[in-house]
């Protein structure tokens, strides 16, 4: 059984990782909360890893962060539900990367809302899989991380999001993260 699990949306966020670091255990959980939820579930059902870390692209608004660079998830919430039924969910930076505040969202460009119960200050993504999977883990006992690489801004066309230079900006702190 492994220690950490490596779960990604996508084969291609995942791709380069586990060329890199076929010995690492790397699992598809697919686009979107509903199917990252059960999906991450089955998968730490079944090899009952000490740690997740879910890994992959995310889009920005805020000006404090720039295309291609990699930041640490340490609170997350699913956009749009009414504030009385929203849940945060908090996981630990890593290394020196920037923290951010993501929101897990259904569709990419959706408005990013202020709080979330944390300073205005702190940067904020967006990104379709992030709360489900933290629920997850808070459920069942699990270690959280969750790392994103910015692609794009959220006005962005998807034409001009820069998809291949932030997922080698993932899999360079996924290989040294391995490493350490």
């Amino acid at each position: 059984m492994p220690d950490t699990l490596f779960l990604f949306a996508t084969e291609g966020e995942a791709a380069r990782f586990r060329t890199l670091r076929p010995d690492a255990s790397v699992e598809i959980i697919g686009v979107g909360v509903a199917e990252a939820t059960a999906a991450a579930a089955g998968y730490i059902a079944k090899y009952a890893p000490q740690r997740v870390v879910l890994a992959g692209i995310a889009g920005t608004c805020d000006e404090q962060l720039q295309v291609g660079e990699c930041v640490a998830v340490v609170t997350d919430c699913l956009a749009g539900l009414p504030e009385s039924y929203r849940k945060e969910y908090r996981s630990e930076g890593w290394g020196d990367l920037p923290k951010v505040v993501a929101y897990t969202v259904s569709r990419t460009g959706e408005s990013l809302p202020s709080g979330c119960g944390v300073e205005l200050s702190t940067p904020a993504i967006e990104q379709m899989e992030g709360a489900g999977v933290a629920a997850v883990c808070q459920r069942t006992g699990v270690e959280y991380l969750h790392l994103r690489a910015i692609s794009n801004r959220v006005t962005d066309n998807r034409e001009e999001w820069r998809i291949s230079e932030a997922i080698d900006s993932l899999t360079a702190v996924l290989i040294e993260m391995c490493d350490r």
